[in-house]
């Protein structure tokens, strides 16, 4: 994927080419086709261009106008192209194959105010506007491209890595302690908080303002309305609309030379992506040939999807390269698990992924597809029992209760009110104390969105109050704009830290394959969709993912919809920790770096480690502060 940075001097005097050039080698990891550059008086801007599109629109380059008093430099995705053209000035010149960037520059100079919010798409620009001498950042809602920038006495720094900013010279590595704090409480890093002081991040869906002074003036350009419901009289509309914005956004993904890969399991989230595309192909629409990369479990059967995913491949004609899974385990090959410089955030199947993205490029892809982001938007453990109850659906409320309670093993009265009471409580004292009341009423009971109580045992007792970790998650705070329990859950869920840093993760893994990654479940308008639907509409416990399935029924095989479910590779997990790389695990957390920087308790993680791996089956979670070790112990020796 393509990638920008730039050099701001906030005094006009010339940029110093090597610093520029410097942003540009530290991402000598990613396959680019071209560097672009662009200097005038006082700025410097460069373009790492992979140009992955089927047409020749995705080209990353600097766009001017005006006597370059106006420079954008953008990675992007465009998806409204055809909106974005009924808005352009009439001084621009347009051709059938004109870029992505050129269409968001014209868009920007048209509203400034309202333009950032009107593209649809996976995007992170910079604009410099020479008259006023401003530069504006800004990315996507779903935060699927990334941005950074530094402002320092006399100039302004900003790239699309964190490790471009860093290798520009006079810029400290300073480490953030707070940043490391929040990984440990379940990798849930709020956007903005990088790990490096003195290096900020732009949000998703917010444009960030710098003027000549160095006053930074942020703003958010586009969020879900939490006011928008939907409430159709006939319950198949609801499936009927998703479904065609499942559709479009798929198509809006096509624009990419063929083949295309996929990641290809046997559930909902990928086997929906792969069965439109097949059916839309099928329609005489043009879609790239894809070729799917899947699992192959032979050591943990419960794990295997094969049956069902070659029920759909067979369906559309998609070829199948099994990757073994016993080829994956975790941590057993650390080549696949060196950290990005950027931060310690890592995937525990990162082996699966690396085998993925190397067959995608030996095979000749130039783009590989996810269905990450499915399970939160229409999944997850969102339930609505209230809505039920108030549309009069009595006897599927009663139903639904029944199964959350055998779900959680709770008594009648436990299960009462917990799944039906207290939210019914909360949303009436939501309504009532908003907006005096900074949190509703259950958010102090929900210890899982409290960063403190996320911590695991193992950490340093006064890690929280040394880092400054907060007692409430800012999550929690931004979902209260929702009226409703169900929706701020539903809310949590897909703007997720966790989730974010999924997608720049596997962001940065693609690029350095050469492959850009598409993930038609990272898309605004199925994330405003499912929040104003109603949430028992969406998914529950007896119907999993109904909205999805009932969107792509007689698109996807109906076998395959009947079969398709949620797998967990946890027993390849489980495996690998207790008797492949036990020893491996333990050596990092002997003598860590982690522990020398007060950050966590050695003993008391190898005694927690040694238990489970004996089988006792406490809920802790290892895997941060193995990644964290990790990150430390590359970038920090």
């Amino acid at each position: 994927m393509s990638a920008i940075c730039g050099i701001v001097s906030l005094d006009g005097r010339p940029v110093v080419p090597s610093h520029l050039s410097a942003m540009v080698a530290r991402c000598q990891h990613r396959l680019v086709d071209e560097v672009f550059y662009h200097h005038q008086a006082g700025i410097g801007m460069a373009c790492l261009s992979r140009d992955t599109s089927s047409d020749g629109t995705g080209v990353c380059r600097p766009e001017t106008l005006q006597d370059d008093q106006w420079v954008l430099a953008a990675d992007a995705r465009l998806d409204n192209r055809e909106a974005c053209l009924a808005w352009q000035p009439s001084t621009f010149t347009l051709q059938e194959a004109t870029t992505d960037g050129h269409l968001m520059l014209g868009t920007l100079l048209h509203d400034p105010q309202g333009g950032p919010g009107r593209l649809i798409g996976d995007f992170a620009y910079a604009l410099w506007d020479g008259g006023q001498r401003i530069l504006r950042l800004a990315r996507d809602a779903m935060g699927m491209r990334s941005l950074y920038y530094r402002v320092e006495s006399g100039r302004i720094l900003f790239a699309t890595e964190v490790s471009q900013i860093l290798a520009v010279e006079g810029v400290r590595r300073r480490a953030n302690r707070l940043a490391m704090a929040w990984h440990l409480s379940d990798m849930q890093t709020p956007p903005g908080c990088t790990f490096f002081e003195g290096i900020d991040e732009v949000l998703p869906g917010e444009e960030v303002e710098i003027d000549a002074c160095g006053r930074v003036r942020r703003r958010v350009i586009w969020k879900p309305d939490p006011g928008e419901r939907l409430h159709y009289r006939d319950s198949g509309d609801y499936a009927e609309h998703f479904r065609s914005l499942l559709v479009e956004v798929v198509r809006c993904r096509s624009r990419v030379a063929s083949p295309a890969a996929i990641s290809l399991s046997g559930g909902m989230d990928s086997g929906s992506v792969a069965s439109i595309a097949g059916w839309l192909a099928e329609q005489g629409a043009y879609m790239p040939a894809l070729r799917a990369y899947s699992w192959a479990f032979t050591q943990h059967p419960e794990c295997d999807e094969r049956d069902n995913i070659y029920r759909l491949a067979r369906r559309f004609s998609i070829p199948v390269k099994e990757v073994p899974a016993e080829e994956t385990y975790p941590l057993m090959d650390l080549s696949a698990y060196v950290p990005d410089e950027d931060g310690p955030f890592n995937l525990i199947y990162q082996g699966f992924v690396d085998k993925v993205l190397r067959g995608a490029a030996v095979d000749g892809c130039r783009s590989v597809w996810f269905g990450f982001r499915g399970d939160v938007v229409v999944g997850g453990s969102t339930h609505d029992l209230a809505d039920l109850v108030r549309e009069g659906r009595w006897r599927e409320a009663r139903h639904e209760l029944a199964g959350l309670r055998h779900g959680h093993g709770l008594s009648r009265t436990r299960g009462l009110w917990r799944f039906g009471i207290r939210p019914v409580l909360d949303d009436a004292l939501s309504l009532l104390t908003r907006p005096v009341r900074q949190a509703p009423f259950s958010d102090a009971l929900l210890s899982a969105y409290c960063p403190r109580d996320r911590l695991p045992s193992f950490v340093t007792p006064d890690l929280a109050l040394r880092a400054g970790l907060p007692d409430r998650d800012p999550l929690v705070a931004d979902s209260n704009a929702w009226s409703r329990a169900s929706s701020r859950e539903r809310y949590r869920q897909i703007f997720s830290p966790l989730v974010m840093s999924v997608m720049r993760l596997t962001e940065r893994q693609c690029a350095t394959h050469g492959l850009v990654r598409a993930d038609p479940w990272s898309d605004r308008r199925l994330a405003a969709f499912v929040l104003a639907c109603p949430q028992h509409r969406v998914s529950s416990i007896r119907q999993p993912k109904r909205l999805a399935r009932e969107a792509v029924r007689g698109i996807m095989p109906d076998e395959a919809l009947q079969h398709s479910r949620k797998v967990m590779p946890t027993p390849l997990y489980e495996h690998a920790i207790r008797h492949l790389v036990h020893d491996r695990v333990l050596d990092l957390m002997t003598d860590s770096r982690c522990a020398a920087l007060g950050l966590i308790d050695e003993a008391q993680f190898r005694t927690l480690f040694r238990r489970h791996c004996r089988g006792d089956l406490q809920a802790v979670d290892f895997w941060p502060a193995l990644s964290l070790e990790l990150w430390l112990r590359r970038w920090w020796a």
